[in-house]
């Protein structure tokens, strides 16, 4: 795990555990979303609106359709960050 999956890791741990209201034991990166967290759709949005807030990239427009498990959306998120730090418009 490099350093940017690990910061991301770190604070999506216990994002996950409060939004799905489960034990941060339980936020693992293979735990799945609906299946083992119990995560509905409200949850799902509430988790997707607070990790725009927290790590400051934008889920609306993204392909969310392989992304089932915590590890999923940690890469998702390493993905968009290190994706919109490469953009033009960033610098």
């Amino acid at each position: 795990m490099d350093v940017e999956h690990g910061d991301v890791w770190e604070a999506l741990r216990p994002l996950c555990a409060r939004v799905m209201s489960v034990p941060p034991e339980a936020v693992v990166p293979q735990a799945r979303l609906v299946a083992d967290l119990g995560a509905d759709s409200l949850d799902i949005t509430e988790l997707e609106v607070a990790s725009e807030e927290l790590f400051g990239v934008s889920l609306k427009g993204t392909d969310k359709a392989g992304v089932s498990t915590v590890g999923d959306v940690a890469d998702l998120i390493v993905r968009l960050r290190t994706h919109d730090a490469h953009s033009p418009l960033a610098r």
